[in-house]
């Protein structure tokens, strides 16, 4: 394994993921391998406090219509489906659904949701070419922020920031460390040849926290946190924004 000598400077690559023309069958692929690593990275335990407070708090307030989430760049749909599943645990009235701009994805997600039996709603939509829709209480990102420059990562952060009271974004930080967790890691998770070179390229092209805070601020958040969380990856929070 050979390490990138500097990763101090963000490097954006193209990921083999994002390009026309790749077989449905690797697509499939690395869009299971994404699951199994946003299970092993813990990404719902780290989003599903958040969004259940801002359930019980709109209740509190005498909101009690269901509350509505929407996954922007969902890929495969493995988090909002297991998002579902913990709202329904709970006994709380969450309407969750997700949006991709590619059209496999959405296949991938609405058969995850169907196999699962979650009431969860895809379609298809191009957040970097249209603006967000409307309508929800919560949006939430999740690996999608380092596939964007830093101008359209301001402009999709502004649109979040007009969509919805709650905003989510959770991301990978840029770093030697979560570079080779992601060379080794994804390895040991999938046999995915799509997934193993993303992995480390999506690192190299992601944002440090202190970036992330940068972009929040430039986008004109006001009320925001960016935590760091394991492995590697940083939650970015934008409340009553």
């Amino acid at each position: 394994m050979r390490f990138p000598k500097d990763l101090r400077h963000r490097r954006r690559q193209p990921e083999i993921m994002d390009q026309a023309g790749l077989d449905a069958d690797e697509h499939h692929r690395a869009l299971i391998a994404l699951g199994r690593i946003n299970w092993w990275s813990a990404g719902v335990p780290a989003i599903w406090p958040l969004v259940r407070d801002h359930c019980r708090r709109l209740l509190k307030q005498g909101d009690e219509r269901a509350v509505r989430l929407l996954d922007v760049a969902t890929g495969g749909g493995d988090l909002p489906v297991r998002l579902w599943k913990k709202a329904r645990r709970a006994g709380l009235r969450l309407e969750v659904a997700g949006c991709d701009v590619s059209p496999l994805a959405i296949e991938h997600a609405r058969d995850r949701a169907r196999r699962q039996r979650a009431d969860v709603d895809f379609f298809i939509h191009d957040v970097v070419a249209g603006p967000l829709p409307r309508g929800y209480d919560i949006v939430m990102s999740s690996l999608f922020l380092h596939h964007l420059g830093e101008s359209e990562a301001v402009a999709f952060l502004r649109a979040m920031k007009a969509a919805a009271g709650l905003v989510l974004i959770d991301d990978l930080r840029r770093g030697v460390l979560g570079w080779a967790l992601a060379y080794v890691g994804v390895r040991a998770l999938s046999r995915s040849k799509v997934a193993h070179v993303d992995g480390p390229i999506s690192v190299e092209g992601a944002f440090t926290l202190d970036e992330a805070r940068a972009l929040a601020s430039l986008a004109d958040w006001s009320d925001f946190e960016a935590r760091p969380r394991w492995p590697c990856r940083f939650l970015l929070v934008g409340r009553g924004l």
